[in-house]
């Protein structure tokens, strides 16, 4: 389901998710999977897909069954993929100045240093944060929101909205259930998988991608015919 028309650059800004849309695999997933002590965090994944809980319980649950060295989980992290179409998008973004931020369920720290062995560490990341104590780590959500209405550990809506340039129309960019709230409040939105049949389902408008290559397409296509016109 297409969107009309995209804002030109100069009435633009630029919220993305980082698990499954900037990198290839979902990070939390992944660990989740890897450094479980026991299987039980299943019941509670399932719990969240569900909707009978939000992110924060269900991140909180999976991170206390977590059992991972600092030098584990580095080396972890560094085997972690981008979307080869990352630095294009961030590319026409900066070439027109239009404001960028990542908005993410994920740690902060986590995608800071996989962004970091891309030389991307400037970007703005609004995220959970954790505290190693051992092999333990400590979940920690200084951007949840009392009024969530999804339960959210991250709160990206309220995120987005402390971030937001008043002149400007939001473009979101994203793939999951975590995207959904932020989405259904943005301008313009690309979407993917599990976000894009929850739009679909509700009728909500959204372009359809499968890699950001795609969304930087789109985006120079519509910003030059634009500033061809004018």
């Amino acid at each position: 389901m297409f969107q009309s028309s995209l804002p030109l650059p100069t009435n633009a800004q630029v919220w993305i998710d980082f698990d499954g849309t900037i990198s290839r695999e979902d990070v939390l997933d992944e660990l989740v999977n890897r450094f479980s002590c026991n299987d039980s965090w299943k019941l509670v994944e399932e719990r969240w897909r569900a909707g009978l809980i939000g992110s924060e319980e269900c991140l909180r649950s999976e991170f206390r069954l977590l059992r991972v060295e600092s030098a584990e989980l580095a080396s972890f992290l560094d085997q972690i993929h981008l979307d080869p179409g990352l630095k294009p998008l961030l590319d026409i973004l900066a070439q027109y100045s239009v404001p960028v931020a990542i908005l993410s369920d994920g740690i902060e720290a986590f995608i800071r240093r996989i962004l970091n062995r891309h030389g991307l560490g400037h970007l703005t990341i609004r995220a959970n944060r954790v505290r190693q104590h051992g092999d333990r780590l400590q979940f920690i959500c200084p951007h949840r929101h009392a009024q969530c209405a999804a339960a959210a550990a991250h709160c990206k809506c309220n995120s987005a909205k402390l971030l937001a340039q008043p002149h400007r129309r939001s473009i979101y960019i994203g793939d999951g259930r975590s995207d959904l709230c932020p989405a259904r409040q943005a301008d313009m939105v690309f979407a993917k998988g599990a976000l894009a049949r929850s739009l679909l389902a509700e009728h909500v408008p959204y372009i359809p991608y499968s890699g950001l290559t795609d969304v930087t397409m789109a985006l120079s296509n519509a910003w030059m015919t634009k500033a061809a016109v004018v």
